[in-house]
């Protein structure tokens, strides 16, 4: 939050750090993909309308409660042209083919619960994929060590942190 001309402007430097990190770390626009974003809290929700308004062609959102994730779904297909679903996260889903970049937005594998996995269908994450976890500490995750052995590109949460970072500066 910072003051401009005497009002409170609020600021979330999530979703645009990991725009930058998208871009900067992993050489990717947005534009015209199809993104599977695990979780529906904070930070999926920045990174979910960041997304969207860089022209992200599709997202999913994959949660547990169904009513936080049915919300964000609402709010990205009120204010965005990006198409959002909802899917519930039950098992161990897979990753469909046509899936650009899958992202990690939830606190599983977050420090010191170093050795926690999402549930996901892990044979599913092909050679090529995008995947990104937003966890800064530990910055190589299981997660991502997961991905990585199946070919994936993996892009870890340091570079959103340092990003973010950078952009709060700048606003303050």
């Amino acid at each position: 939050v910072y003051c401009v001309d005497g009002r409170l402007i609020g600021a979330n430097t999530d979703g645009k750090g990991f725009l930058r990190a998208l871009a900067d770390d992993a050489g990717m626009n947005p534009a015209g993909k199809k993104f599977m974003l695990l979780g529906a809290g904070g930070a999926a929700r920045a990174i979910s309308v960041e997304l969207a308004l860089a022209g992200a062609a599709e997202i999913t959102i994959v949660n547990r409660d169904e009513a936080r994730g049915r919300e964000l779904v609402a709010l990205l297909a009120a204010h965005t042209k990006t198409r959002a679903t909802y899917q519930a996260w039950v098992g161990n889903p897979a990753i469909p083919g046509d899936i650009d970049v899958l992202v990690n937005a939830t606190s599983i594998g977050l420090y010191p619960d170093v050795d926690a996995l999402p549930s996901l269908d892990y044979a599913t994450i092909k050679p090529g994929l995008v995947v990104c976890d937003v966890i800064p500490n530990p910055p190589q995750t299981r997660f991502l060590d997961m991905a990585k052995a199946r070919g994936a590109l993996t892009l870890d949460g340091l570079g959103m942190l340092v990003y973010q970072g950078a952009i709060a500066f700048k606003l303050w």
